[in-house]
């Protein structure tokens, strides 16, 4: 019995799909479904898109997989690609819902937890604030803000219907509103990307310095792992690997546009050794400052 009900629990528990944003998720369709008394939701299991379903009215018993869930008048639901999708139950009341198909070309994975998530496109750090690239939706919720986000919705549909090219983006645009309006963002998740943003001004305005774990604990009052969690689900990098790459993007900069001596470079992006600043840039970017030099 108690395994029962752990088993229970376990597809009771909020789920959470986290998906990266680089490159953004694409609109691809979408459209306004109705089923009567006694219709089911079709079965397949072989579509390559997310289906983003916002429910108007009645009630819609589907699956996903062997997972069973009722979604509500006034719920978002929504469906992973090339998973098996079909109805456990006709429905019992005339149901309508929103549909909208959108295609995710980087990772992306289903759990109790939001996770952040890599991008496939490499996110450069160099003189900008690199913000978090994933997106969180919990799997089932309520529709926040209803009054403005149905509007952006409808807006969706008849933009994609336009035969021109300014159709095709505006409801690219729209889109991505919809996920921005409806993601998911816990207090704790918030307070974490705010520290990110400092810690990574404070790397940039000190690279030039030795910093260390403590010196970052003194000056943000935090645990260094917590710090340290912080810059990394931001940036996939630690701090220390934040700075090292910094100042080689800088020593680059520096190399191309500026005639200095490399030892001074090597100097203001914050190495002492010239030996070791050469072996290091010649470590991450390939090839000997001074080959980079006459290269570029």
């Amino acid at each position: 019995m108690a395994g029962g009900d752990e088993n229970a629990r376990r597809k009771t528990m909020t789920q959470y799909l986290s998906i990266s944003c680089l490159p953004f998720p694409t609109f691809i369709e979408g459209g306004y479904a109705t089923f009567e008394v006694g219709e089911q939701h079709p079965n397949r299991d072989d579509l390559q898109y997310f289906i983003l379903m916002v429910m108007r009215k009645g009630c819609l018993f589907i699956a996903e997989d062997d997972a069973h869930y009722t979604i509500k008048a006034g719920q978002i639901f929504v469906l992973r690609p090339r998973h098996h999708h079909y109805s456990w139950k006709p429905v019992a009341e005339r149901t309508e819902y929103y549909w909208i198909h959108f295609y995710v070309a980087g990772e992306w994975s289903q759990s109790v937890n939001p996770t952040p998530l890599t991008p496939s496109i490499a996110v450069p750090t160099l003189h900008y604030y690199t913000p978090s690239t994933t997106v969180y939706l919990a799997k089932q919720f309520n529709i926040p803000n209803q009054d403005q986000l149905m509007p952006t919705i409808r807006q969706i549909f008849e933009e994609s219907q336009q035969s021109n090219s300014y159709g095709f983006w505006r409801s690219q645009q729209l889109f991505i509103d919809v996920l921005q309006a409806v993601q998911y963002s816990s207090a704790k998740e918030t307070r974490l990307a705010e520290l990110a943003a400092h810690v990574q001004e404070y790397l940039r305005t000190h690279y030039q310095s030795r910093i260390t774990n403590e010196e970052l604990s003194r000056v943000f009052h935090f645990h260094p792992n917590y710090i340290s969690r912080a810059v990394k689900q931001t940036t996939g990098l630690t701090p220390d690997e934040f700075v090292k790459q910094y100042r080689m993007e800088e020593a680059k900069r520096q190399l191309l546009n500026t005639s200095l001596p490399i030892s001074t470079i090597a100097e203001r992006v914050g190495y002492q050794n010239i030996y070791y600043f050469s072996t290091s840039f010649k470590k991450q970017v390939g090839v000997s400052p001074r080959t980079y030099r006459i290269n570029g």
